[in-house]
């Protein structure tokens, strides 16, 4: 059967792989091809990736989605992208790539985290920049743009270097003006012509190039409607788009986003952020904890050898099994507390005693999410003075029954469960039929698109388990966070 309507192809760029999506208009995945990044073991701290390794990526997925006997790529009418964050570095005026780009998770440029807060933001980009012109200034000095990963795309796209604000936040973005700030431009020694240009997400910037469209495997050019960061599309996939609504998103890491009116003033032990939306007008209040997500993937790699052959001979996905596993723990993982900071370094475990088992550690590392959305979800509530009684969430942990009642009880807020799981592509594709003049408004493409299939209601006895987990987590987390690392390099 050929699926027959307008169709959007979306890219999902990602920390550690990325994806192919077509989407129709009703917000229906046809066809999906994903793929990881091949691992690459690094020094500790350093976190590097080629953007070519992006682009790659992006053409042999896509290659095989357009091959799809499914769909008539045809009817695709535009092509829109999400990205992960705040992935930096320079390229010189051929497009030459000059350093490989330094991710979000790499540590050679933390200093005071509070000292860049004072700029307004988690401007991330700033720092790496700075590593790069300090450490390698005869590349600097070649620079004539700075990229992240939606600027590279979009130039290997249509030839264009552009950005929009909830990527460009990282950069010098004026908070009120949404332009770059030659205050911070010359603050930073940064030059402003290095940046991309900027314009507002669901604008349509160019036409596929005709090399672009061979290397797809693409038929036509096709409009290139420009997207937006991750989480922020990730929000609009869910439909939150309105003030004081709240999504949660488990990949990598755990990310809160609470809808606001304008940029807040946030200060605190915990790193909060005002950061644009993908819809005009309106801003998030983030939280994340790097590393929720991952850390169980690495439990999996490191130690789940005969569960990966189990589910390699029943053809189930691994996960299905350790959820199984964590099932049989009782709630609170009988004292087992898992602290997530693996991205610093500090991740720590406490409580462990003989009874515990390997589905104690699956569980709490499971916890340990939920635990970290409820420290950011009632931090954000207190400054937007606004309690929420609903959770839209998306991502990985949504695959997991289980995990999606931790979160209701731990949270004790109705979770809203989504047809699609990659809420950030599915927002990438609202933006491409919004800009191809498919739907009037996003409110029109969100309320046509945006579908919930089942929620979870908390069980109060639960939630009193959890709150004693919740009064000892906290300060914890906060304490091994502000302490000297003890464990890596000594």
């Amino acid at each position: 059967m050929i699926f027959m309507s307008e169709l959007i192809l979306v890219f999902d760029i990602g920390t550690t792989g990325a994806r192919t999506i077509i989407f129709n208009n009703e917000g229906k995945i046809l066809v999906k091809e994903y793929k990881e990044y091949p691992y690459i073991r690094q020094p500790p701290g350093i976190s590097e990736q080629n953007p070519m390794l992006w682009w790659n990526t992006i053409k042999e997925t896509c290659n095989k989605v357009v091959k799809n006997k499914n769909i008539n790529i045809n009817n695709v009418i535009g092509i829109c992208a999400t990205f992960h964050r705040a992935t930096t570095t320079i390229i010189d005026k051929d497009g030459n790539i000059l350093h490989p780009a330094l991710t979000w998770m790499d540590e050679r440029e933390v200093s005071d985290l509070k000292e860049f807060q004072k700029e307004g933001g988690l401007r991330r980009a700033i720092p790496k920049l700075l590593w790069l012109k300090n450490n390698k200034p005869d590349l600097f000095k070649k620079a004539w743009k700075i990229i992240q990963p939606d600027s590279f795309i979009y130039y290997k796209l249509c030839g264009k270097i552009i950005t929009d604000p909830s990527n460009g936040i990282y950069g010098i973005l004026d908070m009120n003006t949404l332009k770059w700030d030659e205050k911070l431009a010359e603050a930073f020694e940064i030059p402003i012509d290095l940046w991309p240009e900027i314009d507002k997400s669901g604008t349509i910037i160019g036409e596929l190039t005709d090399e672009a469209k061979k290397e797809l495997g693409l038929n036509k050019k096709l409009p290139i409607v420009l997207g937006g960061g991750d989480q922020q599309c990730s929000a609009l996939g869910l439909g939150v788009i309105n003030t004081n609504q709240v999504k949660i998103t488990t990949g990598t890491g755990t990310f809160v986003d609470f809808v606001v009116d304008k940029p807040k003033e946030v200060a605190g032990d915990f790193p909060l952020f005002s950061l644009p939306h993908v819809v005009e007008d309106k801003w998030v209040l983030e939280g994340a904890i790097p590393g929720t997500g991952a850390a169980l993937k690495w439990f999996k790699d490191n130690f789940s050898q005969l569960q990966i052959i189990e589910s390699e001979k029943k053809n189930i996905d691994v996960y299905e099994i350790l959820s199984s596993e964590a099932e049989s723990i009782p709630i609170g993982s009988e004292g087992l507390l898992f602290i997530p900071l693996y991205i610093f370094r500090k991740g720590t475990i406490h409580g462990l005693s003989f009874n515990h088992t390997r589905a104690h550690f699956v569980r709490a590392i499971m916890e340990s999410a939920a635990l970290s959305a409820q420290m950011y979800l009632s931090l954000i509530e207190g400054i937007a003075g606004y309690k929420s009684t609903e959770v839209r969430v998306d991502g990985g942990a949504i695959n997991s029954p289980l995990w999606c009642q931790i979160f209701a009880d731990v949270l004790k807020k109705k979770i809203l469960i989504p047809e699609v799981k990659d809420g950030a592509a599915l927002g990438a594709s609202i933006l491409g039929f919004y800009g191809c003049k498919y739907y009037n408004s996003i409110n029109d493409a969100v309320n046509n698109m945006v579908h919930f299939i089942e929620t979870k209601e908390p069980i109060k006895e639960n939630n009193k388990i959890y709150k004693k987990l919740i009064r000892v987590f906290m300060p914890t987390l906060l304490e091994i966070l502000n302490k000297k690392r003890v464990t890596g390099n000594l």
